[in-house]
């Protein structure tokens, strides 16, 4: 057996076949390490992406939640002079037009936070600051929302000073006091969370989005008198 392994290979056949496998083992092996360069490759390129695009959506977004700040930072001084109002009426006994007792429509847009599956490529390419920032944007829009459904919920108990449910009494009145010392602070919150949106997206340099594919135009009003003549605060 060994015999007609030396002569196989003293006749030259066997180095012949060892130099035709040493050359298609290197084919083969820079085929694989190819492919998967070229598979590193396509997939940074997505990954990348896909970054991008998250990345502009929560810049969008931004942009709207910011002018819904500026609808609420015009907004909020009118309705605390209003609620303040009511409530100095419910503690003097004074007479409450029905209209003072009707909740103007709201609105609100909260900003997603980043998918948390791209959280590292996220502070890998854009840093700690900016993400940090996109967060304080997003917290202070669900802030902002929860009070103003808060706000709302509250507001509709004024309705206890509405004469055509009957004269109100001194309970009454309490309570419409007690809720007005609510709907204040929780008016302020709203108001500190506009500013916050506001200072934070200008920082970003995100300019206020007026319009968008999610809802209509939408300014912020010019008076106290255009809320309760529109029952909204912003106008179109």
């Amino acid at each position: 057996m060994f015999q007609a392994v030396r002569q196989w290979w003293g006749n030259g056949r066997g180095k012949v076949t060892l130099r035709l496998f040493l050359f298609e083992f290197v084919v083969v092996v820079a085929g694989v390490l190819t492919a998967q360069a070229l598979a590193s490759w396509v997939a940074g390129r997505v990954e990348q992406r896909s970054v991008s695009e998250e990345d502009d959506r929560v810049r969008y977004e931004i942009g709207r939640a910011r002018q819904v700040a500026r609808i609420w930072s015009a907004s909020v001084p009118c309705l605390i002079a209003r609620v303040e109002s009511i409530a100095r009426k419910a503690a003097t006994n004074g007479q409450v037009d029905v209209g003072e007792l009707k909740v103007p429509r709201f609105v609100g847009y909260t900003v997603e936070p980043l998918s948390s599956d791209m959280n590292r490529e996220f502070h890998d390419r854009f840093g700690n600051e900016r993400i940090d920032n996109y967060t304080v944007v997003a917290t202070a829009s669900v802030t902002l929302v929860n009070s103003y459904r808060d706000v709302r919920r509250g507001w509709d108990r004024f309705s206890l000073l509405d004469p055509a449910l009957g004269p109100p009494s001194a309970a009454d009145r309490a309570t419409v006091r007690d809720v007005a010392v609510q709907l204040r602070s929780q008016l302020e919150l709203i108001g500190m969370s506009a500013q916050m949106i506001e200072a934070t997206a200008a920082g970003l340099d995100i300019q206020p989005l007026k319009s968008g594919a999610d809802f209509g135009a939408i300014v912020p009003v010019a008076s106290c008198n255009e809320i309760w003549r529109t029952g909204r605060i912003w106008r179109d």
